[in-house]
């Protein structure tokens, strides 16, 4: 009977073998792109290292208290660098390029300031230091040419106040003729300076020189070896001024 013979199909003709092939959605999936969906995701993930950056970038901020943390500095740079080549190699599939860029110009503009406001500091210690060898050379200058009144104007007010121009020979012959007569000074190259209400002071010791005798006699006592003697200044009106020495002690100490 008619109604019971199965459906005849109809041949493809692209199918040389006269048989319909049977639609498979599996089959076909070779067929797509193997990048397809790449760079149009809805969710981009941002670079751990970008993150990284900024946060280092930020943290840069603590070498204000210390040159040794401009590491952190540093190492914000690198983090910034890497997180730029990742994000460029992800293929779209990472982001935080603006994060990566924060966080190298946070590190660079941090550290960049504390790295000139370290060398401007040290440039004007280093020229504190050469004043203060200055002061020193005067005054072993002016002892050895016996010229104590120019020597005394090189000590501070205070300690002009305690100490008379008289006292202050009284107490410089009584050193040398205990000593031997002084032919110079100089500091040790070692400073310790400080703030103190705004005053600016520094703490040294001064190399004391002394001459050697023509003849081999003489009544007036040799030093064979250089003195180190503890010596104090402060800054006043631009100028270092000695505020004390061991040398010199306030009547009745």
């Amino acid at each position: 009977m008619p109604e019971l013979e199965p459906p005849k199909k109809t041949p493809d003709p692209k199918d040389k073998s006269g048989q319909t092939e049977s639609p498979d959605p599996i089959k076909k999936l070779h067929k797509m792109s193997t990048t397809a969906g790449v760079g149009s995701q809805d969710y981009v993930a941002i670079n751990n290292a970008a993150i990284v950056s900024v946060i280092l970038g930020l943290c840069t901020a603590l070498a204000f208290l210390g040159v040794p943390f401009l590491v952190i500095g540093a190492a914000g740079i690198v983090s910034g660098v890497i997180a730029l080549l990742q994000i460029r190699h992800s293929n779209g599939t990472q982001g935080g390029s603006a994060l990566a860029i924060l966080g190298i110009l946070l590190s660079l503009v941090l550290a960049g300031s504390v790295a000139a406001s370290s060398f401007l500091e040290w440039n004007r210690q280093r020229d504190d230091e050469r004043d203060i060898d200055k002061v020193l050379e005067q005054l072993g200058q002016y002892i050895a040419a016996e010229q104590y009144d120019k020597a005394y104007q090189l000590f501070s007010p205070d300690f002009q106040m305690a100490i008379r121009p008289d006292v202050f020979r009284v107490q410089l012959q009584a050193y040398q003729q205990y000593f031997g007569k002084i032919d110079g000074m100089t500091s040790n190259d070692l400073f310790q300076f400080a703030t103190t209400q705004g005053i600016q002071t520094a703490q040294t010791q001064a190399i004391v020189r002394f001459q050697q005798p023509t003849t081999k006699s003489t009544t007036q006592p040799v030093a064979t070896l250089e003195r180190r003697v503890p010596t104090g200044l402060y800054k006043l009106n631009g100028q270092w001024r000695i505020a004390g020495m061991e040398i010199f002690r306030k009547p009745g100490q």
